[in-house]
């Protein structure tokens, strides 16, 4: 049996479909992923992996401080014995160079573009993650944890009509926030930290909370709706990803699916047949 046939469980989850105003438009049956084993540290191991395939090799250049042709005079001149610049008429004659110690000199164990970023995950180790960061949507003892404001007696996951996808402006989808509750959870992603440390004049000055994300079947407008309000993310069934799932390796994000949305992850997960024996 392959990881992901160990995660599932047989139990079939009930929760209520919800109409764009927040009231129930019926009851559907989630697909066993949601009900999948809580595995935290799985989870965190895929999205480590997965977050290093976005890394850019970065290193020194390789003629840094190998500009300038250099000699050491040796002993018996009363100076150290470090390589100097051959060259005259200039403030930096008979000055250090090439040396790591020296001013101008080569980096001492610069990082290198050869070096190994890109971390390697197996397919059936991913597909596992995935399920299990699925199923930690359902869970709201999670979600909570990880600093979501939802009110009480909500049923997560929250499963939405279709109809959300074709949403084009804003304020229309304010509204469909609101009326599902989440009105706490907007004004916490609105609030924005100054960043400690040196980062502040590095371009990232700011940080701002991860809010809900939106996981929808097909995107007829609204993730342009969805640009302008922070912390919301959208993303499609068929891309959906740790990455999006568990944002910093913390699994439990408050994630809003669309009704066809759910079959799409079905066939994306179980209809392959992989949970089955090796």
């Amino acid at each position: 049996m392959t990881l992901l046939g160990q995660l599932l469980k047989s139990e079939q989850v009930v929760v209520s479909v919800k109409g764009l105003d927040g009231s129930s438009r019926g009851e559907v049956t989630l697909p066993r992923i949601f009900s999948a084993k809580l595995r935290a540290d799985l989870v965190r191991r895929v999205y480590i992996h997965l977050l290093s395939h976005r890394f850019q090799p970065k290193g020194a250049w390789k003629g840094s401080g190998h500009k300038y042709s250099v000699e050491s005079l040796g002993p018996g001149y009363g100076m150290a014995r470090i390589a100097r610049l051959k060259v005259e008429g200039t403030g930096k004659a008979r000055g250090g160079g090439f040396v790591p110690t020296a001013v101008g000199g080569r980096p001492t164990h610069p990082p290198t573009p050869e070096k190994k970023i890109h971390k390697n995950i197996n397919e059936k180790e991913k597909r596992a993650a995935l399920a299990s960061a699925i199923a930690f949507t359902a869970s709201i003892q999670h979600v909570r944890a990880r600093g979501h404001r939802i009110p009480d007696g909500i049923q997560l996951p929250i499963v939405i009509e279709d109809s959300l996808a074709s949403v084009k402006k804003t304020a229309d989808l304010l509204k469909v926030l609101n009326a599902l509750g989440l009105g706490e959870e907007l004004e916490r992603c609105r609030e924005v930290k100054i960043r400690a440390g040196k980062g502040k004049r590095r371009g990232r000055r700011y940080k701002r909370r991860r809010g809900p994300l939106l996981v929808v079947h097909a995107d007829e407008g609204v993730s342009k709706a969805a640009e302008n309000i922070p912390g919301l993310d959208v993303v499609l069934a068929k891309d959906l990803s740790v990455l999006d799932l568990a944002p910093g390796g913390h699994p439990g994000r408050l994630t809003i699916y669309t009704l066809n949305s759910l079959p799409v992850l079905e066939r994306r997960l179980l209809g392959d047949g992989s949970t089955g024996g090796d």
